[in-house]
């Protein structure tokens, strides 16, 4: 402290008690970390983007809002044993989403699907139909931001399963974050030297405790030898002690037994723009790490975009017995190949979206799981991939965000609603419960009540 008295200073009184300076960091270090962690498990946040729109009959129930029929669609069947944990929006007067980005019908872009990225996670754009930029950052950084203010740093992973230079998550308007396109680079990045078991955690946290509770006992007797004056100047430290040992006994202690880096191998694949034989083992690579980034408390704000904003060139499907054309000639087909459309569909699905959802929902905290407390967005850049409509993009949202969102559920909505309202919800979902809006302050507004109640 500064202009304190140098025999009751926080560190003189703390070596009167045999306790070295090195403890003076966890004073405030933890204490920051112990704040932003007072309301129970940590949420997180991951926003996973694709291209090319949905085949609607394929992606939507039918029906009125409620609960999710027993059968979901053929896109959605790979997420059916995580059915109540998904809201499907859409509209109330037609089978597909009531999302209307909004900033992109405003600068004339009411078709231009391929340039929508910019657009999704932050709700405002610049520029034009074919050049759009974020105008705004997005979300994903957003919440970083508010976890940087509690403590919490390096929360935010950007990632792309193919390096294209197109991104959701921007950092400020007009500059996007940086993917890491790489999957052996990022495992290093996240995982060389560390495999900590969890149950070494939370014996850790029990040595912190412990000490805390040893010095504030120390200082009690200490008090008890001076004046006035000197005991309130000793009580101050010792209310501080106590207020962050009440925070640290507040902390959970997890269930998981281990917080295991996931595998890679086999090493030395090449990763390219064209090499279509490894792209389902970069996505399933990408999805490895994306959710053992989340359950190890490496990341916790998470952007994936599996295609790039230009839809699909050069990417065909042998694995899938679709050889040719491309993605992006198939959703040129429309209707006329949903057969084809809609199995690549499921694929990503399957192979990514599921993936994900499956290793959050195995790792439990308390009563519910990782899942539980993480917010997942679906989205793609365009409605449907032959006609390029940005009004009504196929948002998915999956997790409650620590029980804000009713999930289980079809939620219909008037038509025109803007996508700001979504990220606004999504942010109080996450703790920012003072947020009015998001990207283009026009179109402030939330969508809580819908999808609360």
């Amino acid at each position: 402290m500064k202009n304190e008295h140098p025999k009751y200073s926080r560190r003189a009184m703390l070596k009167s008690l045999g306790v070295g300076a090195g403890f003076l960091p966890l004073l405030s270090t933890e204490r920051s970390k112990a704040v932003a962690q007072t309301t129970g498990y940590p949420l997180r946040f991951i926003g996973i983007t694709l291209t090319a729109g949905v085949c609607p009959p394929n992606f939507f129930p039918t029906g009125a809002a409620g609960p999710l029929p027993a059968t979901l669609p053929s896109t959605l069947q790979p997420l059916a044993q995580w059915a109540s944990k998904m809201i499907v929006l859409r509209s109330a007067s037609k089978q597909q989403s009531p999302i209307d980005l909004k900033v992109m019908v405003d600068i004339g872009s009411t078709y231009g699907g391929h340039w929508s990225f910019p657009a999704l996670l932050t709700g405002a754009v610049t520029g034009n139909s074919s050049s759009a930029v974020a105008a705004a950052p997005s979300i994903d950084q957003l919440f970083a931001n508010q976890l940087a203010t509690q403590g919490v740093n390096n929360a935010l992973l950007n990632v792309g399963a193919r390096p294209f230079k197109s991104y959701s998550s921007y950092r400020s308007a007009g500059t996007p974050n940086t993917q890491q396109t790489d999957p052996y680079k990022l495992f290093n990045t996240l995982f060389s030297g560390t495999n900590m078991p969890i149950t070494q955690v939370n014996a850790l946290l029990a040595r912190r405790k412990s000490v805390l509770d040893y010095v504030g006992k120390q200082l009690t007797g200490f008090s008890s030898k001076l004046g006035t004056d000197d005991r309130i100047k000793v009580q101050a430290h010792f209310d501080s002690i106590q207020s962050l040992e009440k925070q640290l006994q507040a902390m959970p202690t997890t269930t998981t037994t281990t917080c295991t880096a996931p595998s890679i191998t086999p090493t030395g694949l090449s990763f390219s723009n064209s090499n279509n034989t490894n792209y389902p083992t970069q996505v399933q690579f990408m999805a490895d790490l994306v959710a053992a980034a989340v359950i190890c408390g490496k990341a916790r704000a998470v952007t994936m975009d599996l295609i790039d904003n230009g839809g699909g060139n050069s990417l065909t499907f042998p694995w899938l017995n679709i050889s040719s054309p491309d993605f992006h000639a198939i959703a040129h087909k429309g209707s006329s190949d949903y057969a084809h459309k809609a199995v690549i569909d499921q694929w990503f699905f399957q192979g990514c979206v599921a993936r994900v959802v499956s290793k959050l929902a195995a790792v439990q905290e308390g009563s519910g799981t990782v899942l539980d407390n993480t917010v997942i967005l679906v989205s793609n850049d365009m409605s449907e991939g032959s006609f390029h409509d940005v009004r009504n993009i196929p948002y998915l949202i999956i997790g409650s965000g620590g029980g804000f969102f009713k999930t289980g559920r079809m939620v219909t909505l008037a038509t025109n609603v803007p996508n700001n309202h979504l990220l606004t919800s999504v942010l109080h979902a996450l703790g920012m419960t003072s947020v009015t809006g998001v990207g283009d302050s026009r179109y402030a507004g939330n969508l809580d009540s819908a999808l609360t109640t």
